[in-house]
C-alpha cells in the first residue's frame, strides 16, 4: 500500500520529504531527500502520505532505524484519510495563448503555467495584472487541452515576468478529474524518476 506515493516525515527537529518505499503490516518504509538530523530509534514521529487513490493519509508512530536516505516507521495510530483531491500541486510547465477579461473585451494574453492543482494553477506572464483579474486558457494536456478559466488571486513580482496564483471558476466534474489524473501522474512520474536515482 502507498507504494511510491510521495509522503513528509515530521519529528522534533522539523520535516523532510521523500516517498514511500514498502508499507506491510504496522512497518512504514521511507526513502527521504535528507535523514531527520538528531533523532534516535524510538524518537515520535509523524508521517502524512498523498495517496493516488486514498488522498491525504496521517500515521503517527516511532522511529525504526535510519540508513542511507531510508527511514523506518513503526506506526502506532492510523488517520482517517483526506479525500481533497484538489490540494495537491504539482510541477507542470506549459505554454497557451490566453484571454484577459476586460471591460471592453477580451485581450490576447501569452501565459505559462508553472505548476497546477485540480482547483487552481499559477502562471506566469509578462504583463501585469490584478487580484480578481480572469483569464480563460486552453490548457495543453497530452494531445488535447482543457479549457481553464483562472481568477487571480496572488500576485508575485518576478525579475522579468510576474507570478499569479489562480483558483479556477467553473469547472466542471470532468474537468476537475483530468487536472486530477495529471497531477497524479506528475507525481508519479517524479517518484519514479527519483527512486530509479537511489
Amino acid at each position: 500500500m502507498h507504494e511510491l506515493a510521495l509522503c513528509r516525515l515530521g519529528t522534533k527537529t522539523g520535516e523532510v520529504e521523500g516517498h514511500v518505499r514498502t508499507f506491510e503490516g504496522d512497518l512504514l518504509v521511507l526513502e527521504v531527500d535528507e535523514l531527520p538530523e538528531g533523532r534516535e530509534i524510538g524518537d515520535a514521529a509523524t508521517v502524512t502520505v498523498l495517496d493516488p487513490v486514498r488522498g491525504r493519509c496521517p500515521y503517527v508512530g516511532l522511529l525504526g532505524g535510519m540508513t542511507d536516505g531510508e527511514v523506518r516507521v513503526v506506526v502506532l495510530e492510523r488517520g482517517e484519510p483526506n479525500q481533497r483531491r484538489s490540494a495537491a500541486r504539482a510541477f507542470y510547465r506549459v505554454s497557451a495563448l490566453g484571454k484577459l477579461e476586460t471591460a471592453g473585451g477580451t485581450q490576447a494574453l501569452p501565459v505559462t503555467v508553472v505548476d497546477v492543482s485540480a482547483s487552481g494553477v499559477r502562471f506566469v506572464t509578462r504583463r501585469l495584472l490584478h487580484r480578481g483579474d480572469v483569464v480563460r486558457f486552453p490548457m495543453p494536456v497530452g494531445d488535447e487541452s482543457v479549457d481553464l478559466v483562472a481568477r487571480v488571486l496572488r500576485v508575485e513580482e518576478g525579475q522579468h515576468e510576474w507570478r499569479y496564483g489562480c483558483d479556477l471558476l467553473e469547472l466542471d466534474e470532468r474537468t476537475r478529474e483530468r487536472l486530477f489524473r495529471l497531477v497524479l501522474s506528475l507525481h508519479r512520474a517524479w517518484a519514479r524518476e527519483r527512486a530509479a536515482r537511489h
